[in-house]
């Protein structure tokens, strides 16, 4: 027999996606130009009935981090018990009423999407005609789980994300998403593809001018004329790096150039180059060469 407690909405506040703010012992968000991603975590479910009510925001994607959490959806007639493992996700339309009872433990990255945003993402997928997703209450997706970790990984505690990285994966997440669960099929265009020497030398006067600025995928690939799911392959074919791991390099060349010709300040070298503060700068550099820029600029001036 249900007890009483599982069938009262629990009376604390929740958010949006109806997690109940008083047991998070995570919450971050990213805010990534068509989506917006959530890092939600708590050693228990939150109680009570997560109830939300059906709005026209788009879609939200889940994916469970770990596995122990198992959940009982209702619907108008039925309900269904699902266990999420590593890597399970759902999908579920914001314009459906949502109820359900959640046990064990909680930890999950989500994604939510709007309408609008489904078919940008689609036009730069190669994916036309896309118009919804396909509703799913649990199925494994390793693929969208690495490139969510990806996304809220930290190094010692800080998450140095510049804004290509960010936007680079979040339209790759896009274009996935759209290939797998939108209700159109993929035209797969530009398999092989490479970038031409003449695009090459495009990007690279466009990085060396914006190197304290923020790129974005859809202006790399604009500017050589591609789709942007076109354009991730062709660079990654022709340059054997992501966009954001080439940006990075980049303002490292520059960065050295200056520590070795010019008694810039490191600061001031920092801010040139496009890293947040010369923090950042040194652990980029470090990653990069292997030593500190002061080091690096005294063996170079000896």
């Amino acid at each position: 027999m249900t007890s009483l407690s599982s069938i009262i909405a629990d009376p604390r506040p929740r958010d949006s996606l109806g997690c109940s703010l008083e047991r998070l012992d995570e919450d971050r968000r990213i805010d990534g130009g068509n989506m917006t991603f959530h890092r939600k975590r708590s050693a228990s479910a939150p109680p009570g009935r997560v109830s939300t009510p059906a709005t026209g925001h788009g879609y939200l994607i889940g994916l469970s981090v770990s596995g122990g959490h198992r959940r009982r959806i209702f619907r108008e007639r039925h309900s269904t018990v699902h266990d999420f493992e590593e890597n399970s996700i759902y999908v579920r339309s914001f314009s459906d009423s949502y109820q359900a009872d959640l046990r064990g433990s909680f930890d999950f990255m989500l994604l939510e999407v709007s309408h609008s945003a489904l078919e940008r993402i689609a036009d730069g997928a190669d994916v036309k005609g896309v118009t919804e997703l396909h509703a799913i209450a649990e199925r494994s997706d390793p693929v969208l789980g690495g490139m969510l970790a990806a996304l809220f990984a930290t190094v010692d505690g800080r998450a140095d994300r510049s804004a290509l990285f960010v936007d680079q994966l979040s339209v790759a997440i896009g274009i996935h998403i759209v290939q797998q669960y939108g209700n159109a099929r993929a035209v797969m265009t530009g398999r092989g593809r490479t970038l031409s020497s003449r695009s090459q030398a495009m990007l690279r006067e466009l990085a060396q001018s914006r190197l304290s600025g923020d790129l974005t995928i859809e202006e790399l690939a604009e500017a050589c004329q591609l789709s942007q799911a076109t354009f991730l392959r062709a660079f990654r074919e022709t340059l054997g790096k992501t966009p954001h791991q080439w940006l990075s390099q980049q303002r490292i060349d520059k960065a050295s150039h200056l520590l070795q010709f010019t008694e810039t300040p490191l600061r001031e070298i920092a801010t040139v180059c496009g890293f947040s503060d010369q923090s950042h700068f040194t652990r980029a550099f470090v990653q990069a060469t292997g030593t500190t820029p002061g080091v690096w600029r005294r063996h170079r001036k000896s």
